[in-house]
C-alpha cells in the first residue's frame, strides 16, 4: 500500500479544504487497497493494469493485451467521469490512465515517493503539470523536469501526533488497550506487507530476549500472523485502522521495513526506528535515512544475533533514542499533504 497512503492523506486534505471535490480512486480489481479506499468512502474504479517487469518473465508476453485494456477501460473512464486533473504516485494502474488524461487535455500530477524514481513514474513524467517528490535525491533521476521536493503526504491521525497533549492521551489509551507495563519502554514491529513474514518469524524467534525489558507489539500483516505461545507484555495483531495512532503513540523504537509509506508516518511521528530493508528500492530508502542518521540499519542478511543486539541496545538507549526520534521527524515534513491539496485545488479546470 505504499503509493496509497500519501494519496489517502492528499484527498484528506483536500476535502478538508474544499469539501465540494469528489475524489475518484483508480485502481486493480484485487488491488490490496480497495477495501481500505471504499471503507473511507471513496468510489473506487478498476482497470486492467499491466506491470512492466524490467527482468524476464513469461507473463510479460501478456503485457500487450493487458495494456491495451487498460488504456481502453482509461478511455471510457476518462470520458464519462471528466475529471478535474489526475493525481498517481507511482502504481502500474496510472500509466494508460495518465496517458490518455493527457492526450484528452487533463491535466497530470505525478508525485514521487521513494529515493529510486520507479518505471511508472518515468514513463508517466512528461507532459505533466507537477512533478512533486519526497527527496531531493529524486529530483536529478527526471532529467532537467523541474520538481518540487515537499516531503510525503501523511494522514492527519498521524500529523497530529505532533500535539504533546494528544499523544500522551493516546499513549495512556494504548497501554489501556494492550495491556502494556508502563514502567518498560515499547517496541513497535510493523511486519506489514510485502516480506512481511521474515521480518514476523525472526521477531517470534528471539521473543524471549525481547519480552524480558520491553513490551512488544507486532503488526503482522494480514495473514502473516506467525503463531507464538502467549506472553506477557507481548501483542500480535494483522492490522489496524483507527488504533494505528495509538501505536505510534506508544512506540519508544520501530522496528519497520523501508516502505516510504510506513516510513514516512515513522518520521513525522518522531520514532526512533531500525530499518530492515529488503533489497532494490527499499536499501535506497534505508541508506538515505541513515546517511542523515536519523534510523540504524540492520540489513534482511544479517544474523539475528546482529538484530536482536541492535534492538535491545536501542532499548535500553534513551538518549540515543532520543537522538534518532528527532533526527527523523527533520527528515519528513508534517505539512506535504497540505502543499499538494493546494496546489492541486488552485490548478484544476472548474
Amino acid at each position: 500500500m505504499g503509493s496509497v497512503t500519501p494519496l489517502i492523506a492528499t484527498i484528506e486534505k483536500i476535502k478538508e479544504i474544499d469539501s465540494t471535490v469528489t475524489p475518484l480512486w483508480v485502481g486493480t480489481r484485487h488491488g490490496v487497497e480497495r477495501a481500505f479506499v471504499e471503507r473511507l468512502g471513496i468510489q473506487y474504479h478498476a482497470i486492467a493494469s499491466a506491470k512492466l517487469r524490467r527482468y524476464f518473465d513469461l507473463r510479460s508476453f501478456l503485457i500487450p493485451f493487458v495494456a491495451a485494456a487498460g488504456v481502453a477501460q482509461s478511455i471510457w473512464l476518462v470520458m464519462t467521469s471528466h475529471p478535474k486533473m489526475v493525481v498517481g504516485c507511482g502504481a502500474f494502474t496510472q500509466v494508460p490512465l495518465i496517458m490518455v488524461a493527457r492526450l484528452l487535455g487533463v491535466p497530470v500530477v505525478i508525485h514521487q515517493e521513494d529515493v529510486e524514481v520507479g518505471l511508472a513514474n518515468q514513463i508517466s513524467s512528461f507532459d505533466t503539470k507537477l512533478i512533486t517528490a519526497t527527496f531531493d535525491a529524486s529530483v536529478p533521476q527526471f532529467r532537467g523536469k523541474h520538481v518540487e521536493v515537499i516531503g510525503n503526504p501523511v494522514r492527519r491521525v498521524i500529523a497530529e501526533l505532533n500535539d504533546p497533549v494528544k499523544r500522551a492521551q493516546l499513549r495512556k489509551s494504548a497501554y489501556k488497550r494492550w495491556g502494556f507495563d508502563e514502567t518498560k519502554p515499547t517496541l513497535l514491529v510493523l511486519g506489514g506487507g510485502t516480506g512481511a513474514l521474515g521480518l514476523n518469524e525472526r521477531i517470534v524467534a528471539n521473543l524471549d530476549e525481547l519480552v524480558a525489558g520491553a513490551n512488544v507489539l507486532l503488526l503482522a500483516g494480514q495473514g502473516k500472523l506467525v503463531e507464538a505461545k502467549p506472553r506477557k507484555n507481548y501483542v500480535a495483531v494483522e492490522f489496524l485502522n483507527e488504533e494505528m495512532a495509538e501505536a505510534y503513540a506508544v512506540a519508544d523504537l520501530a522496528v519497520s521495513r523501508a516502505g516510504l509509506g510506513t516510513l514516512t508516518e515513522l518520521g513525522v511521528s518522531g520514532i526512533p526506528t531500525v530499518l530492515v530493508p529488503l533489497p532494490g528500492h527499499q536499501e535506497k530508502n534505508a541508506a538515505f535515512i541513515s546517511e542523515r542518521h536519523a534510523a540504524v540499519v540492520v540489513l534482511n542478511n544479517s544474523t539475528d544475533r546482529i538484530f536482536v543486539d541492535t534492538v535491545l541496545r536501542l532499548l535500553n538507549d534513551r538518549d540515543r533514542r532520543l537522538e534518532l526520534g528527532r533526527a527523523i521527524a527533520e527528515v519528513f515534513p508534517v505539512d506535504a499533504a497540505e502543499k499538494l491539496a493546494k496546489f492541486i485545488l488552485a490548478n484544476i479546470k472548474r
